[in-house]
């Protein structure tokens, strides 16, 4: 008899630890910008949400970004002296493109550089909702 009490307990236990997780997720903001395209050259790049403040109805969050390093982003290769084409979800009110040269944001035109190595750099803008910044990594070989 007492191993099947222990049992009971172990199943409810498990289910409300279950319970208690499925919640958590339910509860946790769905309120996040879209991800933009990126295309460089003939490439799409995957691009990595960074610093934003975005509301929706009632709903707002803000989230602070580092910038990154190459090892936290998936770097696409690319052609020298590509075009970077930015898609976003609803044009911005205002926009930006920098490279992130030494931990610093450069302004930059979207021109991948000719020189081979890897290449960071981060885009976004203002909208109604709010501000979103994203980063992507670029390698330039030979």
């Amino acid at each position: 008899m007492r191993r099947k009490t222990m049992w009971f307990w172990v199943i409810v236990l498990i289910l409300v630890g279950g319970i208690v997780y499925g919640l958590s997720w339910q509860t946790s903001s769905g309120v996040k910008p879209p991800l933009p395209t990126v295309k460089v050259g003939s490439v799409t790049a995957e691009v990595k949400q960074s610093t934003y403040c975005w509301a929706n109805g009632d709903e707002a969050v803000c989230e602070d970004h580092a910038l990154p390093e190459p090892d936290d982003l998936q770097i696409v290769t690319v052609e020298p002296g590509a075009t970077v084409d930015v898609s976003f979800h609803e044009a911005p009110d205002n926009e930006t493109f920098h490279q992130i040269v030494d931990g610093e944001l450069v302004p930059a035109e979207r021109i991948v550089p000719s020189e081979p190595g890897v290449y960071l750099f981060e885009t976004g803008g203002d909208w109604a909702n709010g501000d979103s910044r994203y980063v992507f990594g670029v390698e330039v070989t030979e």
